[in-house]
């Protein structure tokens, strides 16, 4: 009763204090929590938004400017307590192959587009309550696609850490211009670069695990390790400024970041051009929502939590449209750092907000710091973090366990590789629809038989069961619609040919959880020519929706036989006695 009246007084609550009833009982102490998670998460955010952007193949102060507001929307629509938005690897990948196309004056102007775009697209999606396209993208696709990407962003990075120009969306394209510029390679901007991964990636794997051995407690260890990076940026930058890397190697550096809060304007595009990044907007969309749904579902598991698909539409549409209106590009939620918050202890969705409000002192006191960042370094960070994205093992695993499956994952990867990162998504989940509905086309329809002495039916090629030759039982693995019903019809037709002395044939309707209007007018006409032959059709184990819809009908007022609540009632029902004289000694007793 306690449960049932708890339920409606959530209903009628607003859904301003749905939204934000965790705050009710918030204190100092959370705020503590709060607070201590918001400046990790920043001092990780701070090189990320800058090394995004320009992976984007943008100006590196827009990463900062996608790092305040949209954080603040987000916090007022979405459901996760953890989830952290702003600029990702994958979305920016994503956002440099929409925009590399057009002329270079117009990219800045047509990325925030995009990202209203996308924004205007996952909002409507939450207002029509559209949250259950996730359950359309598989996880070997959302895996497959995120190590083709991050294998992508590794390549398209080379270019800072060789010191040389290349452009190109696949895999192709990048290493052929990389190779072909590489005797063009700057000597002081590759020992830059693979100094700063090999740093990098040595604090990534070890740093945490030496702290641990040195007695450091493990979640101390852990979050020293991720506010690691913005020491080593901080000393590269420092070297870079001291031996003046830009006019005595010819090093390339961040240069001046213009210092203040982002502009609000809304992107004027001509309609043509807002036409032509539909498509890289609905697609982005796709990838921004899973993505961010994703790392949320997972990050509430771990706090026993839930989030709500809905309202992430929401959160990451109102956020994406502030972050075009801001200046920005296409934004979602971070897996790096969203964890980073869960593991810092961060409790409700002000770190958000605290995060804003450190990104935007960050825009307007500390950006001239950032002018002598090398790019070589900036792109180390990107290669590093890709690495942690790489997960071949999933995509073995996949491959072993389901061919239909591996097939769907190596065709989303190597889309991405091949084709380019914005029609990876789409080729999975366009190939994974297409290779279930074959699945169905011709469904798993055995012939099954009595394990001896129980009550147990079996396929009857795969065990050694008893079967009977006048009562036949057809086992349907798969309900009937209109794309398999003529399966049915044609499978019955064998079995019907191959056993002449049948006069009853049971279908074994377990897993039949639908029969459409189609796969009904086949029933008829099976019944039909079953009738004409002299064979009785039967029906067992059929579910009960099934059944009512079924009613709904006539034809069970022309069925020729009967429908058994299980298959071992049919087989009691339907088998022939046995023939006991064939077991008589014929001694004659008189």
């Amino acid at each position: 009763m306690d449960s049932l009246g708890s339920k409606s007084e959530k209903a009628r609550q607003s859904p301003v204090a749905r939204q934000w009833g965790w705050l009710k009982g918030y204190n100092g102490g959370l705020f503590t929590d709060d607070l201590v998670a918001a400046i990790i998460v920043t001092i990780l955010l701070v090189p990320q938004s800058l090394a995004y952007a320009l992976l984007a193949g943008l100006p590196p102060q827009v990463g900062i400017y996608v790092s305040i507001f949209p954080l603040l929307v987000y916090a007022a629509f979405g459901s996760s307590r953890y989830l952290n938005v702003g600029p990702t690897a994958v979305i920016s990948l994503m956002t440099a192959a929409a925009i590399a196309t057009l002329p270079e004056g117009t990219r800045l102007i047509s990325a925030a587009a995009l990202a209203v775009m996308t924004g205007g697209i996952l909002l409507i999606a939450g207002l029509l309550k559209a949250g259950f396209v996730m359950n359309f993208v598989s996880r070997p696709v959302v895996s497959a696609y995120i190590t083709g990407a991050a294998l992508l962003i590794i390549f398209s990075q080379l270019k800072h850490i060789f010191g040389i120009t290349a452009s190109g969306n696949t895999v192709f394209a990048l290493l052929g211009d990389i190779w072909a510029n590489l005797p063009n390679t700057n000597i002081a901007a590759l020992e830059i670069g693979l100094a700063a991964i090999i740093i990098l990636w040595g604090i990534k794997k070890y740093f945490a695990y030496a702290l641990i051995r040195l007695h450091v407690k493990s979640r101390t260890a852990k979050l020293i390790g991720r506010m690691a990076p913005i020491v080593i940026v901080a000393i590269f930058i420092a070297i870079s400024a001291i031996f003046n890397f830009t006019d005595r190697y010819d090093v390339r550096v961040v240069g001046t970041i213009p210092s203040g809060l982002p502009p609000f304007s809304f992107p004027m595009l001509t309609i043509p051009k807002f036409q032509a990044l539909l498509v890289p907007a609905i697609v982005i969309a796709i990838v921004a929502f899973v993505d961010s749904t994703s790392t949320a579902q997972e990050l509430a598991a771990r706090a026993r939590n839930r989030i709500d698909s809905n309202k992430e539409l929401l959160g990451l549409g109102a956020s994406n449209i502030v972050a075009g209106l801001s200046g920005g590009y296409p934004i979602n939620g971070s897996m790096s750092r969203s964890a980073v918050n869960f593991s810092a202890g961060g409790q409700t969705q002000i770190v958000g907000l605290l995060v804003a409000a450190f990104m935007a002192l960050t825009a307007v006191f500390l950006t001239p710091v950032l002018k002598a960042l090398p790019l070589a370094v900036l792109a180390a960070l990107i290669i590093v973090a890709c690495f942690g994205l790489l997960d071949f093992k999933s995509l073995w695993r996949t491959w072993i366990y389901s061919r239909a499956d591996g097939i769907t994952a190596l065709a989303t990867f190597l889309a991405v590789l091949l084709l380019g990162v914005q029609w990876g998504v789409l080729a999975g989940v366009v190939l994974a629809m297409a290779l279930h509905i074959s699945s169905t086309l011709q469904p798993h329809m055995p012939l099954v038989g009595r394990f001896p002495g129980t009550e147990h039916y079996r396929d009857a090629e795969r065990f050694n069961v008893e079967t009977n030759d006048v009562v036949k039982t057809l086992r349907i693995d798969e309900s009937l619609y209109y794309a398999n019903a003529r399966y049915l019809e044609d499978k019955v037709a064998r079995v019907v040919a191959y056993s002449p002395d049948m006069t009853d044939l049971v279908l074994m309707c377990t897993a039949v959880n639908r029969i459409d209007a189609s796969a009904l007018s086949s029933l008829e006409e099976i019944n039909k020519r079953l009738r004409s032959a002299g064979i009785s059709l039967h029906f067992s184990d059929m579910q009960s929706r099934v059944k009512e819809r079924l009613f709904r009908s006539n034809f069970l007022d022309r069925l020729s036989g009967q429908i058994f609540l299980s298959q071992h009632e049919a087989m009691e029902e339907l088998e022939p006695d046995p023939d006991w004289a064939q077991f008589s000694d014929h001694i004659d007793i008189h």
